[in-house]
């Protein structure tokens, strides 16, 4: 090779287009990168005619790292890894091609490292895709070169052939890593289903099972070939059938979800109660695919609340039962006195239990509404003998707190009656709560325009059962203040229950 000219001894036109059509050829059918790195350095250094050559592609930091080489060592590669003229983001830039290193503006260190490497001349030749550079690819010759035209433009053709057998290669890669990563999902999921522990199924159009998981087909005895031949709706309990279906029916036409419980005979021709939550599924152009559910056997719950019912209702009937074998025995008791204020208060007092066990009973002795409570022990008040306001949010009392709190109200109210705001007309009483930030609930009583109060002279059981019983019940406390324009009652108790 002369110092003259650059490809003095270029192949003839016929080979150069041969050796284009070879290195298009083999890097089309390259299933690797580094095949077509191989291939791109056999079509570079044969058409370009250099002993030396290498490949470098941007990292996901930016940075320019050599990926193949021929005839370079690797001192040179590691001191001039990350050297290049452009960034990711240059679009379409010139190649760049130095007849003699020495005579360039580069810092002297890096003309010290080429020139050990016994390199005179370079050519830096751009790797781009959609526009934007990606790499380079470089020529190294031991000699000056004058480069030509001719052979700039071939050194173009190859790297735009590289940067696109390079992206198609990234985008092979990333659609095999896409397919693969599907693959591991569809195993993830199959494996989440088959192992769950409620019945899983999906059904075609006609109502077919398509898929059962392992707990499903447990269940009926069906193999997993065996599908096709599997009829679930033959397995429904003939008193359910018609409004399982129908229900399964009316969720397809409505395209909305359906909960249903239904009995179906199962593999040991048992009848088990199952709940099945299922919704339609449609392709991507709306057209009806079948149904996608799961069932939950819940035979035993369903056996475990009817005991429950049982024992409560026969709770409740012995509570009852009980309360009123006491106000019985009360009234034969107290027969000759049955007009004394000691004997009604008593009576009184067993009739609020007795409301407040119904409320308890309705909500199954579960939380209580308060705000239902109140209105339900403050009722009997004449509307003629003064006013109570309420004020407090919805809230939920447990059943001990519930029957604590009926028990205060009640004494709060009957003394507003005898001797509070309540026994005169015009009367006002403001009963308030609010769960603090602290977690305990406040409740507060309040009594204007009644008679002037006085401190009274002994405690009697009211008094007693609301300043020293709620501390108990309620884990809390009462504070009775009787100031001269009406009773004010503080409760405070710990929040067991739950604020809507």
């Amino acid at each position: 090779m002369s110092e003259s000219g650059w490809l003095s001894q270029d192949l003839s036109p016929d080979d150069t287009l041969k050796a284009l059509y070879e290195f298009t050829d083999a890097v089309y059918h390259a299933r690797t990168a580094d095949e077509i790195y191989a291939s791109a350095l056999d079509a570079i250094t044969l058409t370009l005619r250099c002993e030396r050559a290498s490949i470098l592609l941007f990292d996901g930091d930016g940075i320019m790292q050599f990926v193949a080489w021929r005839g370079l060592s690797d001192r040179y590669r590691e001191r001039l890894a990350g050297h290049t003229p452009w960034t990711p983001a240059d679009e379409d830039p010139p190649p760049i091609f130095v007849p003699d290193i020495r005579e360039t503006n580069e810092p002297d260190w890096i003309k010290d490292e080429i020139s050990s490497e016994g390199i005179v001349s370079l050519g830096f030749v751009p790797l781009t895709l959609e526009g934007r550079v990606i790499g380079k690819f470089m020529t190294y010759y031991a000699q000056r070169q004058d480069f030509e035209s001719r052979s700039i433009s071939l050194a173009v053709t190859i790297a735009r052939q590289l940067g696109f057998s390079i992206g198609r290669a990234r985008a092979e890669a990333s659609r095999e890593a896409a397919l693969l990563e599907v693959q591991r999902s569809e195993a993830r999921f199959r494996q989440m289903t088959e192992e769950a522990p409620v019945m899983i199924w999906m059904s075609n159009p006609q109502g077919h099972c398509e898929q059962l998981n392992r707990l499903a087909r447990d269940f009926w005895g069906v193999a997993e070939d065996g599908l096709d031949q599997f009829d679930w709706a033959g397995t429904i309990h003939p008193e359910d059938s018609a409004s399982v279906l129908a229900q399964m029916g009316q969720a397809i036409a409505g395209a909305h979800p359906v909960n249903v419980r239904g009995r179906y005979r199962n593999r040991e021709g048992d009848w088990r109660l199952l709940q099945t939550e299922a919704r339609p599924r449609y392709s991507a152009d709306g057209s009806f695919l079948g149904m996608i559910g799961v069932n939950v056997d819940i035979t035993e719950q369903e056996t475990i609340s009817r005991q429950r019912e049982l024992m409560l209702a026969e709770l409740n009937h012995r509570v009852k039962n009980t309360l009123a074998v006491v106000q019985a025995i009360a009234q034969q008791t107290f027969k000759a006195d049955r007009d004394l204020a000691t004997v009604a208060t008593f009576l009184g007092r067993l009739r609020v239990l007795a409301r407040a066990h119904d409320i308890l009973s309705g909500v199954r002795w579960e939380s209580t509404p308060l705000q239902d409570l109140v209105r339900d022990v403050l009722a009997g008040v004449p509307s003629s003998r003064g006013t109570i306001m309420i004020d407090g949010p919805a809230f939920l009392l447990p059943p001990k707190q519930a029957l604590a709190v009926a028990l205060a109200l009640h004494e709060l109210q009957t003394n507003a009656l005898k001797y509070g705001a309540l026994s005169v007309e015009g009367g006002t009483v403001s009963l308030a709560w609010k769960p603090d930030a602290e977690g305990r609930l406040e409740i507060l009583w309040q009594e204007r325009g009644g008679p002037p109060v006085a401190q009274p002279a002994r405690r009697g059981f009211g008094t007693l059962m609301l300043e020293q019983g709620l501390v108990t019940e309620l884990n809390g406390a009462a504070k009775l203040d009787f100031q001269p324009g009406g009773l004010v009652c503080r409760i405070e108790a710990a929040c067991e229950g739950t604020r809507l």
